[in-house]
């Protein structure tokens, strides 16, 4: 078994978007056991928050796949579509912090909250910190749970990487994926990035991936 393998197995895995896992760590654990409550939420809605690429988008989707909900962005939302929205009985709001006409949200989450849906809104910042002007909407907001999502640690970030260079073909060894996640920005979108670089300068496979190797291909150009 290869180290990337090891790691992978390590870690509780989440189908999300079809072939894609989400992988479970200290990280992002509270999140998730709040998503696997649903249907048991104390309210309507729940909120999730934390640091660009962190993984909120990619829960939205694990919870939109699991209970049928639709997945849209704030610029999707408007009064006419708030009633087909709501009649889906479950929506996730993502960059839900960067609304700039509260009056749909506010529509929508009533409707929900009428028919027994769920609404579950997603933003860089916590809730109390949105900029929502409708003071209604705002009370109801703040009165959902609010769980934050912390940057991934290294484990997580080993992990991922190990994965995206298992689904490329690629062998590497743990001390690669240790030395990568001590040296990139800590979000799955800086791993994404370090994994493909990697992946072209061993020519896909064809040269081994070593930590000298790992450190040139990343070195700012």
């Amino acid at each position: 078994m290869t180290a990337a393998e090891q790691l992978i197995l390590e870690l509780p895995i989440r189908e999300a978007r079809g072939r894609a896992d989400f992988l479970v760590t200290s990280s992002n654990a509270e999140a998730v056991a709040w998503l696997d409550r649903w249907p048991d939420w104390p309210g309507p809605a729940l909120c999730l928050y934390g640091p660009e690429a962190c993984g909120k988008s990619h829960l939205a989707h694990v919870w939109c796949a699991r209970t049928g909900a639709v997945a849209i962005t704030p610029e999707q939302l408007n009064h006419g579509a708030v009633p087909d929205l709501a009649a889906r009985g479950a929506v996730a709001v993502d960059i839900a912090d960067t609304l700039t006409n509260p009056e749909p949200m506010f529509h929508l989450y009533n409707l929900l909250a009428e028919m027994g849906g769920f609404l579950l809104l997603t933003g860089r910042k916590p809730p109390k910190r949105w900029r929502l002007a409708l003071p209604d909407l705002r009370s109801r907001v703040l009165a959902a749970p609010a769980i934050g999502i912390q940057t991934p640690d290294d484990h997580l970030l080993m992990a991922v990487m190990a994965k995206m260079f298992a689904d490329r073909q690629v062998r590497v060894g743990e001390d690669v994926l240790s030395f990568l996640a001590a040296r990139i920005e800590r979000s799955f979108a800086a791993a994404e990035w370090a994994v493909a670089r990697l992946d072209h300068a061993s020519l896909s496979g064809q040269r081994p991936i070593t930590v000298r190797s790992a450190s040139a291909a990343i070195a700012t150009d």
